[in-house]
């Protein structure tokens, strides 16, 4: 009768609008996900066949590189899609999603506000620019090994090319989630406007 009361005050002291969090993501001692709707973090190449989840794997050689990589599209636990990219040793880097679906340890998902993103992780980061190999980027770095993209369309085009002080960064939506092998906190460095 106890836990039931318990239970019950927490569902009412938490936010209408707020995410609850997901029994599909599994965090290590250090704060960070070691497993994702069913993914491990150490996932290798090998590893693919003996999860039970429907997957497309793609394998191509890099000419850049001069090695080949694999990645592979899963719908995995809860019918959440993400794509899984390794490095040329087979072993796992990032998973990826797009999914409205999935949810990180705290509540945050595809179509969350900027301003509840930077509520929920208050020593992340949000850097934006624009790359010669990619193009234009919006990344919030967690400090953990989950970060989040954000369209760059969302943004006024003179904050990425020309770093203006004096343009607002908008209260975007999210477009999509990461998780590393590894915490990423960002660039060591920050030019500036680009880091905020």
């Amino acid at each position: 009768m106890r836990s039931l009361i318990f239970a019950a005050f927490i569902a009412l002291s938490l936010p209408l609008n707020a995410a609850s969090p997901t029994s599909y993501v599994t965090l290590g001692p250090d704060g960070n996900v070691t497993r994702f709707y069913g993914i491990p973090i150490n996932l290798t190449v090998k590893g693919l066949k003996r999860l039970p989840y429907r997957m497309k794997v793609h394998r191509w050689f890099s000419e850049e590189a001069g090695e080949h990589y694999t990645s592979a599209k899963i719908t995995a636990e809860d019918g959440v899609v993400v794509e899984v990219a390794f490095d040329s040793k087979g072993k796992l880097y990032e998973i990826d999603t797009w999914s409205p679906k999935a949810v990180d340890p705290k509540g945050i998902r595809t179509g969350t506000l900027l301003s509840d993103v930077r509520a929920a992780w208050p020593k992340g980061k949000l850097t934006y620019g624009y790359s010669i190999h990619g193009g234009a980027f919006v990344v919030f770095s967690t400090g953990s090994n989950v970060s989040f993209s954000f369209d760059y369309k969302d943004m006024p085009r003179e904050l990425y090319y020309d770093h203006r002080k004096d343009i607002d960064i908008p209260n975007m939506p999210v477009h999509g989630m990461q998780i590393s092998t590894k915490a990423y906190a960002g660039p060591e460095t920050c030019l500036p406007g680009y880091c905020l």
